[in-house]
């Protein structure tokens, strides 16, 4: 009989690593992680709608007061313009804020008459904006080296601009 030691040592001996392979992302699930898993950009990547609402500039914005609004941003095809103060812009869950808007007032406050809307009390004090890295921020480990891969690491993945991995060859 032999000590644990020397059974490991005769393992050792005479196994050798099975090195690493960079594969596609839509390959990986169930493969096991070589290095960690790294952002290659900010998620959000812009600031987005938390809500289907009406972006605005908060401090030009009350209850009761009329805003022109001025266009409509959905996911996928934002406002090209700048809202002013006194303008809104309808916005949709997941929509890029459109520049000079930092509030979105949820539409359950809002009442729209043509190309004017206002807002009823009680609408305040969240943004209901996702501001620029708030999911993760560029460079940050998402997922560390020796995890078996499964659905949510993939997605985090593609959402971090990752399309290729570096996992353990498999034997």
């Amino acid at each position: 009989m032999i000590t644990v030691d020397e059974a490991l040592s005769l393992i050792s001996a005479h196994v050798e690593p099975l090195g690493h392979d960079t594969i596609a992302l839509g390959d990986t699930v169930g493969r096991t992680l070589a290095e960690p898993l790294i952002a290659r950009c900010d998620a959000p990547r812009q600031p987005l709608s938390a809500m289907d609402g009406y972006a605005v500039v908060e401090r030009s914005t009350a209850p009761g007061r009329r805003l022109k609004l001025v266009g409509e941003s959905r996911a996928g095809r934002g406002f090209q313009g700048i809202v002013q103060p006194g303008q809104a812009v309808r916005i949709f869950t997941g929509a890029p804020l459109p520049d000079g808007a930092d509030y979105v007032i949820m539409q359950e406050y809002a009442s729209r008459d043509g190309d004017h809307v206002t807002f009823t009390e009680g609408y305040g004090p969240a943004a209901h904006v996702r501001a620029v890295a708030s999911d993760f921020a560029k460079g940050a480990e998402l997922v560390p080296a020796g995890t078996r891969l499964g659905a949510r690491a993939v997605v985090a993945a593609a959402a971090a601009d990752v399309s290729e991995v570096r996992v353990a060859r498999c034997p």
